[in-house]
């Protein structure tokens, strides 16, 4: 009869694999391929791709300028048409130079424009994100923004953040929102920032 003492404990599971002595885990895991495609982000859903997201900003990019702009001349486009601007060549000691005059107006007229366009995108964005999920054009075309670590709807600091990534993104000559298109799981620098993921149904 074999001594219990030398043989194996069965009632324990057999230890994991050793990882590699160097290098990152496959997508798969340890153990899986190293071509294996990263998981999905929950069964039924799928990334969105950069062209139903870029279609969902052209939606929304409706929805936010079309008012502004209309906003912005109705109180300021009597202003505007009437206003002028006056320079002046004047002769001095050292050659010529040109002073125009009512500038100032028209410069500030336009920075409130800018500050429209920055901060009402911003709000709008960052209360869809983390009120519905989605703004009004990714609702329409079925697309939803969520965390990259549990799949919920993202908090407001979130959102802010996720924009915050937009704005770095646009600005890095639109790099970051481009990026998207070739990553495997679809996020542009501003998901990877805020850790989220735009998700559709499949």
């Amino acid at each position: 009869m074999p001594d219990p003492a030398t043989q194996p404990d069965t009632s324990l599971p057999p230890p994991p694999p050793s990882p590699p002595a160097h290098g990152f885990p496959p997508p798969g895991g340890y153990g899986a391929q190293s071509w294996a495609p990263p998981p999905g982000p929950a069964p039924g859903l799928a990334y969105a791709g950069f062209w139903i997201r870029f279609v969902a900003y052209l939606i929304d990019g409706l929805i936010i300028n079309v008012p502004i702009l209309i906003v912005f001349f109705v109180l300021a486009g009597s202003t505007l048409s009437a206003h002028s601007i006056t320079c002046n060549v004047v002769n001095t000691t050292v050659g010529q130079s040109v002073t125009c005059t009512g500038l100032g107006e028209l410069f500030g007229a336009f920075t409130i424009l800018w500050a429209a366009y920055l901060l009402v995108p911003w709000i709008y964005f960052s209360v869809m994100w983390s009120w519905q999920g989605q703004s009004i054009g990714q609702k329409v075309l079925g697309l939803h923004v969520v965390d990259a670590n549990n799949g919920a709807k993202i908090s407001a600091g979130r959102a802010i953040l996720r924009y915050c990534g937009i704005i770095i993104s646009s600005w890095a000559l639109f790099i970051g929102l481009i990026w998207a298109a070739f990553d495997p799981r679809k996020q542009g620098w501003h998901d990877k920032i805020a850790s989220t993921f735009a998700v559709r149904r499949v």
